[in-house]
């Protein structure tokens, strides 16, 4: 995500586990925070990446690749063939 700023590419959205309640606060990820300071419009927090709705959104935003990195969840069929020219998955 922080090299998104200098790139030729658009960041269009960012997805990230969802924010937890840690005692009487809410904690969002690094990956969620950092979105955010770098100003990316879209930052998804699904319940479950084979959430309907996160799904419908995702293939809404049209994006050409998709770049994962410990999500910590078995992405779905639909997720990995929605950008148009694939998935890149990091470990």
């Amino acid at each position: 995500v922080e090299t998104s700023s200098h790139g030729d590419f658009e960041v269009c959205a960012v997805v990230s586990r969802p924010p937890k309640r840690v005692k009487k606060a809410v904690s969002k990820t690094a990956v969620h925070e950092l979105a955010e300071k770098l100003g990316v419009s879209q930052v998804l927090t699904p319940p479950s990446a084979k959430d309907k709705d996160f799904l419908d959104q995702l293939e809404a935003l049209k994006p050409d690749v998709c770049v994962t990195a410990a999500y910590g969840e078995y992405l779905p069929k639909r997720f990995l063939q929605t950008p148009r020219l694939g998935t890149v998955n990091l470990h």
